[in-house]
């Protein structure tokens, strides 16, 4: 993955899906010394107790090779108005994209990333659905620290492992050029379509009932 440094047509269809009223801007990244991977809101926060300025929310932009997608994402606004990304990435980068965007604000809940297929691969759209229920489960978990966070129970715990294997998988098999026809990532004799990628939406749409149980909402409120 890289952060653009152009609007390319899945970029833009990027910046249409998360529709923030605010434009794009290329923010300088220059970690801080205390900053750490994957805490931009925690980092942002520490900044602001040290050196003053505010917290932006938005959306870090990220291309692959097969997805575009929006990482909910937090900068520092010095006291002059500029904004500079001060959180390592597990890449590195000089400049990211990011989109300012003050409808979604972190309250301890993880906030999923906006994900589109920039391609025809069906496959895709099964990495993104089940990134997507992933990403809905560790929304109703909480976060207790830099590195911990919990579930309301053992069940959701589980289920996040399964999607989260899943994911994985499905990610290493579109590395390895994965189609629906091609040999499934377990190791069956069966084609992906016919074996692990059977199936994929209704089993979403029963877990989603499950976990609605759970938390006690109807399963349509769910993504």
């Amino acid at each position: 993955m890289i952060s653009p440094i152009e609007v390319t047509i899945p970029v833009q269809k990027l910046i249409n899906r998360i529709g923030s009223e605010y434009e794009h801007e290329f923010v300088s990244n220059i970690p801080d010394s205390e900053a750490t991977v994957g805490n931009c809101y925690f980092n942002v926060e520490k900044k602001i107790v040290k050196d003053g300025g505010a917290l932006v929310y938005g959306w870090a932009v990220w291309l692959g090779n097969f997805i575009c997608e929006g990482e909910h994402h937090a900068v520092w606004e010095d006291e002059c108005g500029n904004l500079v990304d001060i959180t390592p990435h597990q890449i590195e980068v000089n400049t990211v994209f990011f989109i300012p965007d003050d409808r979604y604000v972190y309250k301890n809940r993880y906030i999923g990333n906006i994900r589109i297929n920039i391609g025809n691969n069906p496959v895709v759209d099964h990495f993104i659905l089940l990134s997507e229920m992933k990403d809905f489960l560790l929304t109703i978990a909480t976060r207790i620290d830099d590195e911990k966070i919990s579930f309301p129970n053992r069940v959701i715990h589980n289920m996040y492992s399964h999607h989260n294997n899943r994911v994985s998988n499905i990610l290493l098999y579109l590395k390895e050029q994965g189609k629906l026809g091609t040999a499934c990532y377990c190791g069956s004799t069966k084609v992906y379509s016919k074996c692990h990628g059977k199936g994929v939406f209704a089993a979403i749409e029963a877990d989603k009932k499950a976990v609605a149980k759970f938390i006690n909402v109807s399963p349509n409120y769910l993504p």
